[in-house]
Formats: structure tokens, C-alpha cells, sequence
């Protein structure tokens, strides 16, 4: 009896970050890293607030430290809600946000991106105790990564704030692990708001990790409802050169998103595809705010001084200049002097600030 041997010789994959363009460019892909795991993206978070967000990032690739700036918040504003989102290759669950130690919660896994065999990680941690608004925040002890090595790739600080005197905006944080090589393109849609017609106002992020320069201009792309937020994913956005020189293995991409979604929208959708198939790549956090007609969940009580009680047939009296929002944040008087409110709680901006006051 004769006997075969067959072979299968398996094309050549790198471990550092890069797949062969020949092989990743075709169609339907076919994963040869490790079977894929990937998390889909979920709502981690939903708020309508009067306020909106701010974020910031940067690259953990240099040591495990780097910084965030956070601005943008107007002054009399409110913290509501801080997210911390870090990403890695392998397990790095914990590290120092702004001198206080935290631990994070796992997101979501996938396959490793090309990387030595380590799975791609996403972590988040609620920092809302720590961010008291604008400033810079350090980010310390998330250990360090090496070329092909188990460690940290970047973070994001997403920051929602609330401010009487803004637009109710619905916000929605969204989070998984989605690794390009190994899953493919991919397509995840926000929901949970109802947009005002017309959008007044409406912004996005994205995040991604592992990105790096491989002189694939042009080939990695990112949509939001079809219009084009990026073509290149390649670890240039965040500073740091990385471990292996060729990109910091981070990038935040955010902008305005108010001509892209259409009045009375509820729903707006992300995706993203590799023509280039030079890197590996993966998305792990995206947050969108639109102007919205939807029921407040947050009132921006919270931050302000202690209730002020006033009796009715006395009103709010102020000598200087004074502007008084409903608790749903419209504008009731403006100017100085006297103002009688009917029974209710109300929020009265000074020049020196900001006052709940509630009449009875």
C-alpha cells in the first residue's frame, strides 16, 4: 500500500504589527493568526444631558507614561461622567491615573494584531472622581511594551460635562475589541437618540490601536454614515515613536459630525475597512454627541452650591447682571434687578458663578 504525504505550506505572517500585502488584500479574508475572538461593540454608556463631551489621548508606548489635556469645558460647568480607555497587547489591567491607582474592566478581546501571539485587550475604568475639568491628567505604571512584546498601546479620556447654558445633546459611548487581520472589516451602528431637525450640533471619536508606517497612504479607511473621517490608521496621530520606530501604535481621531447626520435621525453608523491590508489595526472606543429632542437623564444640579431656598412673594433679587434657566436649561429672565419665579428649581448664572436655587 502506497502512502502520500500531503503538505500544506502556510503563507509567512510577521509578528510585528505588518501582514503581506498580497494575502491580507484578499477577498473574503481568511484569518491566520489565531481564531478570532472579537467582542462587538456595545453601548457602554447614555446620557442627555445640557453639556456635551470632551476627550483627549495619547500613546502608552513609550514606557507605559504619557499625558492628557482636556479643554474645552465652559467655567461653571459640571463633571458627569469620566471614562478612562487603555488597550493592549496581553493582560495590563491596572496602572496610576493622575497619582491614584485604578483597575480597569475588561471591554473586549480579539486575536492579536500581528503581535507576537499576545491577544489585543481593551480596558475602561470610571475616573469620574478624579477629572475636576479642564487640565492635564498623567497616566503612569501601565508597565511598557517591546517590539513584539506584551504591554500598553495607547488611552483615551472621554469627559462628559453639564452646563445649563448648553444644547441638550444625547451622548453614547460605545466599546469592544474588534482586530482588523483577524475579523475583518466591520460595521457598528450609535443608537439610542432621537436628533433635533435640524442638527445643530453633533460630534464624534474614534480610537485605534496597533496603528503603524508602513507607507500605506490612503489604504485604511473610517466612515461615519458614509462621509470619510480617515484614510490612514498608522500610529502618527499620538505622539511617540513606539516600540519598533515606525508609529506610536495609537490614534484618536475626533471632529464635527453636525452636516452628517440628518434631522431626526436615531440612529448613525461607524465602519471601517483595510484596502491597504500593509498593518494591523483595531478600534476600541468611538463616542458620538448630537443635538437631541430626547428625555434629560442628567439635570446639572449635581457640582452646584447647596439648594438656596427663596420664598415666593420675595423672588430672587441680584444688583448685578444674572441669567435664570429652567432645570431643562431654556433661558427664563435675563438681566438685574428683581424677577418673582413661580414654585420650582432653577438655576441662576452670576457673573461669579452659578446657584441652584429652588423657589417654595
Amino acid at each position: 500500500m502506497k502512502r502520500f504525504i500531503v503538505l500544506f505550506i502556510l503563507p509567512f505572517v510577521p509578528l510585528f504589527g505588518e501582514a503581506p500585502i498580497g494575502m491580507c488584500g484578499k477577498t473574503p479574508f481568511t484569518p491566520v493568526d489565531v481564531s478570532p475572538m472579537a467582542t462587538p461593540f456595545f453601548q457602554l454608556y447614555r446620557e442627555v444631558v445640557n453639556g456635551d463631551f470632551v476627550a483627549g489621548g495619547c500613546a502608552l508606548s513609550s514606557g507605559g507614561s504619557c499625558s492628557i489635556t482636556i479643554s474645552g469645558i465652559p467655567a461653571g460647568s459640571s463633571v458627569v461622567k469620566a471614562y478612562l480607555f487603555w488597550v493592549t497587547q496581553g493582560s495590563v489591567t491596572s496602572g496610576v491615573f493622575n497619582g491614584t491607582p485604578i483597575t480597569g474592566t475588561l471591554a473586549g478581546s480579539d486575536c492579536s494584531s500581528c503581535w507576537g501571539g499576545y491577544p489585543t485587550n481593551v480596558y475602561y475604568a470610571d475616573v469620574t472622581p478624579y477629572v475636576s475639568g479642564n487640565g492635564t491628567y498623567s497616566l503612569s505604571s501601565f508597565g511598557s511594551i517591546t517590539c513584539g512584546g506584551p504591554g500598553p498601546e495607547g488611552a483615551a479620556l472621554i469627559v462628559v460635562y453639564g452646563n445649563g447654558a448648553e444644547t441638550k445633546r444625547t451622548i453614547t459611548v460605545y466599546t469592544g475589541a474588534w482586530e482588523w487581520v483577524c475579523s475583518g472589516n466591520y460595521t457598528w451602528t450609535h443608537t439610542g437618540f432621537t436628533a433635533t431637525n435640524p442638527v445643530t450640533s453633533a460630534k464624534y471619536l474614534v480610537a485605534f490601536g496597533n496603528g503603524q508606517n508602513f507607507g500605506e497612504v490612503g489604504g485604511e479607511y473610517v466612515y461615519l454614515n458614509g462621509n470619510l473621517i480617515t484614510t490612514d490608521i498608522d500610529g502618527l496621530t499620538g505622539p511617540g515613536s513606539g516600540p519598533c520606530g515606525n508609529g506610536s501604535l495609537w490614534d484618536v481621531f475626533q471632529g464635527s459630525a453636525t452636516s452628517w447626520i440628518p434631522g431626526g435621525a436615531t440612529s448613525a453608523t461607524f465602519s471601517f475597512n483595510n484596502s491597504a491590508a500593509a498593518d494591523c489595526w483595531h478600534i476600541t472606543v468611538s463616542v458620538l454627541s448630537v443635538s437631541s429632542d430626547d428625555a434629560l437623564t442628567y439635570t446639572c444640579a449635581a457640582g452646584y452650591d447647596d439648594p438656596v431656598l427663596v420664598d415666593e412673594s420675595k423672588g430672587v433679587y441680584y444688583e448685578g447682571d444674572m441669567t435664570v434657566y429652567s432645570i431643562g436649561g431654556s433661558v427664563i429672565y435675563k438681566g438685574k434687578g428683581f424677577v418673582k419665579l413661580p414654585k420650582g428649581v432653577y438655576f441662576i448664572r452670576y457673573k461669579d458663578g452659578v446657584k441652584k436655587v429652588l423657589v417654595r
